[in-house]
C-alpha cells in the first residue's frame, strides 16, 4: 500500500508526507527516534484526540491497541512523516500485527479535525481486559522496548518484515525473560 501522494510537477516528482494518529508506543519521541533512524522533537508531536475507540494493552504485550467504542475517545499524537523513507520506517515497524485505516482525529489545541492514517490491529489479536497508558508503560517497559525496537529496525533495509519477525520475537522473549518488558 502506497503512503505517500505524488503531485507530478513539469520538472520532478514531489513525495507529500503522510499525517499519523499515534496512540500507543510511537507517542514517545525516543521510540519513534529509533523506528525513524533520527532525532525526533517532541514540538512535531501534536496532541490530538480520536473519537470512537478506546486504548487496551495486548493480551500478550506491553503495548496497545485500539478497540470500537462509540462512547469512548483515546489521547494520542498526529505527525506528519518526512516523505517515503519515514513511511516506509514506520509501516516496517508496524507491519506484523497492525495495519492501516483513515481516521479524523481532533486536535486539542483548537478542536479541529484532520486527514491522518492510524494502524489498527489485524484480526486474530487479542486485547487484554487492561486499558494502556503511556506514562504507566514508560516507567516500566520503555527501556526494554527501545532495546527491542533497536534490534527489530536493524533489520530495516537488510530483510523483509517476515524475515525479521523472528528476530523481534527472539529479541522479545529474551528481554522478557530479563524481566526488561
Amino acid at each position: 500500500m502506497a503512503l505517500s501522494i505524488l503531485t507530478a510537477t513539469t520538472h520532478d516528482v514531489k513525495h507529500l508526507a503522510t499525517r499519523y494518529f499515534f496512540f500507543g508506543t510511537l507517542m514517545d519521541s525516543d521510540i519513534l527516534s529509533v523506528v525513524l533512524d533520527r532525532p525526533v522533537e517532541a514540538v512535531r508531536l501534536t496532541p490530538a484526540r480520536l473519537n470512537g475507540y478506546r486504548r487496551r494493552r495486548l493480551a500478550e504485550d506491553s503495548y496497545p491497541m485500539l478497540l470500537v467504542d462509540p462512547a469512548a475517545a483515546v489521547d494520542g499524537v498526529i505527525f506528519e512523516s518526512f516523505g517515503d523513507h519515514d513511511d516506509a520506517r514506520i509501516l516496517f515497524f508496524e507491519d506484523y500485527n497492525y495495519g492501516l485505516l483513515p481516521c479524523r482525529p481532533v486536535l486539542v489545541n483548537d478542536e479541529s479535525t484532520v486527514d491522518a492514517m492510524f494502524c489498527y490491529a489485524v484480526d486474530g489479536t487479542e486485547a487484554s481486559d487492561e486499558d494502556w497508558d503511556l506514562d504507566v508503560w514508560a516507567a516500566t517497559h520503555k527501556d526494554g522496548f527501545i532495546e527491542l525496537s533497536r534490534r527489530y529496525m536493524a533489520c530495516f533495509g537488510r530483510m523483509t518484515t517476515q524475515e525479521a519477525e523472528p528476530i523481534w520475537e527472539a529479541s522479545r522473549k529474551q528481554l522478557m525473560e530479563e524481566g526488561r518488558l
